[in-house]
């Protein structure tokens, strides 16, 4: 009896366990595909395709090995392929499945049916070894695309400015010119790969999974050239490195660092047949030894003597397209900044430009003649009300007539005036 009881428990065991599965699968299949893959009922293909990748990196099995993770990216797997489809999405979204006449998505495991878009989950997870290659190229193999290459020059802060031509040297991959890229000497002909029969892929087991990738007998190409057939110019691979000499124009404001893009002129692809890859040259830009710049606006530091500070008067300042005459009002003070609109940089791909901005530097004498110092004291006397020593005294109000000149003429004698025109001729002596 007891081993009679024993059995039942176990069969009621079973029996639970069997009830507890169903009840899951139920639960899996009634959780909206929207929730599953965290987007909005509108979200547009990308945004689905975009939240699939990045669930699939996550709970891959071959990638996460936490309980319960095989489960999730099955119905990861499962809402991708309803919603990333048009028509089983609309009647998903209309009838609450894929399947009207009955299913769910096509059922438990779905997601594993076919493995196209799997590809491009392990070409994200593994660095592109596996998606990289695209379609078909050679002989069967795929397609693929050229690496981009780096490259720098060396400008000076004007060319910078206005835009120049220069040129780089580079050594970017492309196809032997000999074999015309095959790897094949004149003449000969490549040999159907044995190994994946011209197909360019070869199938591998991954976690329980089979993965397609190219053939690594033939590199995805499909055919193999043997020893004696092989190019002498590229010992079969079909590609080689060459030195060119390219023109890179810099468009005008261009700054330090920035970088310029040549499509195109990038490595040719390994293997298979593809577009090139890019150039990007970075610009490094000679400091100027008269400006400073700050994105699309020039500095100047303006040396100005401390009589036009006072005064006012013009000075000449260089700017990026020659020298200009500035107006300088009287009174201006050392670390005043005047703004030239527009005569900066141009902005790239732009018309408009920076403007230019000066910082006024006051210059004071280090040395002084008796006649300057006799003049600065007897303005420091005059402005800050001190009694004059080593000078005559102002005439008094009664002497400040008109009284004839040597030309016979006129002039009002007052002290103001007299120091006024002293200040010219230091202005111009200081010159």
């Amino acid at each position: 009896m007891a081993t009679c009881s024993h059995t039942k428990d176990r069969l009621l065991s079973q029996t639970v366990s069997k009830r507890s599965f169903h009840t899951t699968r139920v639960s899996q299949a009634s959780e909206d595909f929207y929730d599953i893959l965290g987007v909005k009922r509108d979200a547009s293909q990308s945004e689905i395709k975009k939240a699939y990748y990045q669930l699939a990196k996550k709970y891959h099995p071959d990638a996460n090995k936490e309980a319960g993770a095989k489960d999730r990216f099955i119905k990861i797997q499962e809402a991708y392929d309803t919603l990333s489809d048009e028509s089983k999405r609309k009647s998903y979204d209309q009838f609450g499945t894929a399947d009207p006449a009955g299913g769910m998505g096509g059922g438990p495991g779905a997601g594993f049916s076919g493995f196209g878009n799997m590809e491009d989950i392990l070409s994200q997870m593994f660095g592109g070894g596996f998606g990289g290659m695209g379609g078909r190229g050679r002989g069967g193999g795929f397609m693929s695309v050229g690496e981009d290459i780096d490259a720098s020059v060396t400008i000076s802060f004007m060319d910078a400015v206005k835009g120049t031509r220069t040129s780089v040297t580079i050594t970017p991959v492309v196809k032997c010119e000999p074999c015309g890229g095959q790897g094949a000497r004149k003449g000969a002909k490549r040999q159907t790969c044995k190994t994946c029969r011209g197909t360019g892929q070869a199938m591998f087991q991954m976690g329980g999974f089979h993965v397609q990738q190219p053939c690594p007998e033939c590199s995805g190409e499909g055919s193999t050239i043997s020893a004696k057939d092989r190019c002498s110019a590229c010992q079969g691979r079909g590609r080689v490195r060459e030195r060119k000499n390219v023109q890179v124009d810099i468009p005008p404001g261009c700054d330090n660092g920035m970088r310029v893009k040549l499509q195109g002129m990038g490595d040719v692809p390994l293997e298979g047949e593809g577009p090139s890859g890019d150039l990007y040259v970075r610009v490094r830009v000679m400091p100027s030894k008269v400006f400073r710049r700050k994105g699309s606006d020039i500095y100047y530091d303006v040396d100005l003597p401390f009589t036009t500070a006072i005064l006012g008067g013009s000075v000449q300042v260089p700017t990026v397209d020659g020298d200009v005459e500035v107006k300088i009002n009287p009174g201006v003070q050392p670390g005043d900044e005047l703004r030239l609109r527009s005569k900066g940089v141009r902005k790239v791909q732009s018309s408009l430009r920076g403007d230019q901005y000066l910082n006024l530097k006051v210059r004071l004498p280090k040395n002084l003649t008796d006649e300057q110092r006799k003049l600065i004291e007897q303005f420091d006397a005059l402005v800050n009300g001190k009694p004059q020593t080593g000078s005559e005294e102002p005439p008094s109000d009664s002497s400040s007539a008109d009284e004839p000149d040597g030309d016979g003429g006129s002039k009002k004698s007052g002290f103001f005036s007299r120091i006024k025109k002293d200040f010219e001729k230091f202005k111009h002596s200081d010159k």
